[in-house]
């Protein structure tokens, strides 16, 4: 697991983000257990969220620490798009209104569990990540695995382009305001690094957008 501890300066917000990675027992998977451990945690820690979510079109860390700080913000400022922050922190990977749409494309299921591993992240105000880590992993009876969602490849940023449809112009428009030219219709493998820096821009830019969608509906 990787914790992070962050603070919103304009709203003198601290807060930690813990995220991991862990290997269930193939023999008891089962969804309800982890929809419990949920409630659990938020149940027993003040100021908490916990959610297992999908990380098939999640970019990287930076992609999940975003998401947590909109969802800290949204929640702070009353402009929130579900009352519950773990919900929110899913529609803001999406970054989509539609909680449906953010639960099929970053939620779990039982097809999802079947594969074994599942990624979790806790946001906290309390320094309790460690412990609420080692809760988890002792309940599921799982094994925390080595992470692995910072790994970039091609195959990965052609389906997280395509699920967030951005287009060629909106790339290099990012690639452009920092110098950089590639021509991303023939990249190579150096381009990479260029490349996930776009979309993570990108991404964010569509996060701030969902959360300005609600101060215009008010």
């Amino acid at each position: 697991m990787i914790v992070e501890d962050f603070l919103i300066e304009d709203i003198e917000l601290k807060y930690s983000v813990g995220i991991g990675q862990i290997k269930l027992d193939s023999s008891s998977l089962e969804l309800e257990p982890l929809l419990d451990l949920v409630k659990e945690i938020q149940n027993k820690y003040k100021d908490t969220y916990l959610q297992f979510f999908n990380d098939k079109f999640v970019l990287n860390t930076q992609h999940i620490y975003h998401a947590c700080f909109f969802t800290q913000k949204s929640f702070y400022y009353k402009i929130n798009i579900s009352n519950q922050k773990e919900l929110e922190f899913l529609l803001y990977l999406a970054t989509k209104r539609q909680i449906k749409d953010a639960i099929k494309d970053f939620g779990i299921d039982l097809e999802f569990i079947k594969k074994e591993l599942i990624n979790f992240c806790i946001i906290t105000s309390d320094q309790t990540i460690n412990k609420i880590s080692n809760h988890i992993i002792s309940v599921l009876k799982a094994i925390e695995t080595k992470f692995n969602l910072n790994n970039q490849n091609f195959e990965k940023y052609n389906n997280i382009r395509k699920y967030f449809a951005f287009s060629d112009n909106q790339i290099n428009s990012i690639l452009k305001s920092y110098n950089i030219n590639i021509d991303i219709k023939n990249p190579n493998v150096d381009n990479l690094q260029s490349l996930y820096l776009a979309l993570n821009d990108l991404i964010c830019e569509q996060m701030a957008l969902l959360s300005l969608e609600k101060i215009n509906l008010l």
